[in-house]
């Protein structure tokens, strides 16, 4: 689909297709026209954790016989704030007496940046309505043959921050080196080596889907990643594996502090392997088979003798792209860990990085990293003025874009109180492009964190105007407005590190003010 839409589209083929084109290597562009189909994201595609636009995002890169240099960037700035009121009853110490009364310079209203919201990257309850910043540069180096990469990123901008913080200026965050030797061996046949992020169960048709989050698992780590594949008839089979490591663990005697994004010293070497089996036809679905294991065997941590740790993942998806009919993409995964609060962040499970942010986020402080996730997630985006024109359908006029998607997962846990505990998240998004410079869009979400206890349950309205300089521009200028319903049982992270406490009463009003560009 090639029409303007919200910076938090997601799904549409032909534009997600545009995507790939401007952010993959040459070698990339070379495998695509061989007709491989992906089994994952290429590790060159946006990282950005907001949902990237799906307006056209460029030129195909240039192949050649001779070396060339291609350069490519994304930008996402989006200025935001939080609307509450004053919490004016007088907090008291343990004797009684008044610790801070409100004064009369005092206003009922307050504003904080950034807002104090249930949006955690790196948990369950983060939706992606509410843009954060991203900044990409990608430098590429090579022919269609062999290609070298480096990706710079960063997840904040220093002018504006309040603070320098270190973890959100990601420097270099990837480089690898791609081979495509097709021509070689008459079969398609891709190489990466390298430390790059390698992304699966991908819910938009080649993005991570609405919620910016893999379903089955992410990967990251140095190594290789081969895929090949063999066409018969109209069908492709597709093999592709994996094994990677990291550069360097915590080393012992690493004090957790904000320069080092809080590293745990506890976590041991971990190394990743990962397979893939994957059946497409023709140009209209593939169903994808995914087995990773990422485990640690290493007598170097801090507290001492500790038994091996191990997270494997065992996933199965489909993606229909219907054409006119729209995209659907459904998929499952079973995640099983096993003594894994040694396992550092070489893999990460639905934001969950590591074993640590897994017993956090999911199993519990006294699981002793022993317990299970169940996941499920399911996609469907809609143009329905290619529904109704077919291929007289040509992006140039306007639209309605219709998307539903949801993600649950069912924890099994040894920790008693996180045991049987199910978290669901589902929404659904309507864009009216009216005009070639102006959109308008609503989006719901409700995240239930456990189960049935509302309690423990949010839900977003986000209405946003949105501005382009024309139908295929490369930029997009939106209005958001996020109302909050939040039970009483939902608490914003506050503090540093971040950590949810009972002053952080959540907003329920949120402004934002975002910028998109693309090259």
């Amino acid at each position: 689909m090639q029409t303007l839409s919200s910076a938090h589209r997601h799904g549409w083929n032909s534009i997600s297709r545009i995507i790939l084109a401007l952010l993959a290597m040459p070698s990339l562009a070379m495998a695509a026209d061989d007709g491989l189909p992906r089994l994952g994201l290429s590790p060159a595609e946006p990282q950005v954790r907001s949902a990237t636009p799906s307006i056209p995002f460029g030129i195909n890169p240039a192949e050649s016989k001779e070396f060339v240099l291609d350069f490519h960037g994304y930008l996402l700035l989006p200025a935001t704030v939080g609307v509450h009121d004053r919490i004016s009853v007088p907090r008291t110490d343990a004797t009684g007496t008044i610790t801070d009364p409100p004064t009369m310079t005092q206003g009922g209203t307050v504003l904080h940046t950034p807002p104090l919201m249930a949006q955690d990257l790196r948990s369950f309850e983060y939706t992606g309505a509410v843009p954060t910043p991203w900044g990409q540069l990608n430098f590429i180096y090579g022919n269609k043959t062999v290609s070298g990469t480096v990706i710079m990123a960063a997840s904040t901008f220093s002018d504006a921050a309040g603070y320098y913080n270190i973890p959100a200026q990601l420097g270099v965050n990837d480089a690898f080196i791609t081979v495509n030797a097709t021509k070689y061996f008459g079969f398609p046949l891709q190489l990466y080596v390298g430390a790059y992020t390698g992304r699966y169960g991908a819910m938009g048709a080649y993005d991570a889907g609405r919620y910016a989050t893999p379903l089955i698992a992410r990967t990251n780590s140095i190594g290789e990643t081969i895929t090949t594949g063999y066409k018969i008839g109209e069908f492709f089979l597709v093999l592709e594996e994996g094994l990677g490591g990291q550069l360097g663990r915590p080393p012992i005697g690493l004090m957790p502090a904000g320069w080092n994004d809080f590293a745990d010293a506890n976590v041991g070497a971990t190394f990743v392997g990962h397979v893939h089996l994957g059946l497409a036809y023709g140009g209209l679905g593939r169903l994808g088979l995914h087995y990773l294991a990422a485990w640690t065997q290493d007598d170097q941590v801090a507290s001492g003798l500790v038994p091996n740790g191990q997270i494997t993942v065992l996933g199965a998806d489909a993606q229909v792209t219907a054409g006119r009919y729209g995209h659907l993409y459904l998929g499952v995964a079973h995640t099983q860990a096993k003594d894994a609060a040694t396992v550092s962040g070489a893999i990460e499970i639905l934001n969950a990085r590591g074993g640590p942010e897994l017993i956090a986020q999911y199993l519990g402080p006294n699981s002793n990293g022993n317990g299970s996730l169940t996941t499920f997630g399911a996609q469907y985006d809609l143009s329905v003025a290619r529904l109704v024109f077919g291929q007289l359908y040509t992006g140039m006029s306007p639209d309605v874009l219709v998307s539903l998607f949801t993600v649950g997962t069912s924890v099994s846990s040894d920790d008693k109180d996180y045991n049987g505990v199910f978290k669901v998240k589902l929404g659904g998004e309507a864009t009216y492009l009216m005009k070639s410079w102006l959109g308008v869009s609503e989006r719901f979400d409700h995240v239930r964190l456990h189960g049935a206890d509302s309690k423990q349950a949010f839900s977003i309205m986000t209405t946003r105007l949105l501005f382009h300089t024309g139908w295929r521009s490369r930029d997009e200028f939106a209005l958001h407005y996020s109302y909050f319903q939040n039970g009483s049982g939902i608490l914003a992270k506050t503090g540093f590190p971040p950590g949810s406490g009972p002053d952080a009463n959540p907003d329920r009003h949120v402004f934002t003010l975002s910028g998109t560009f693309w090259w």
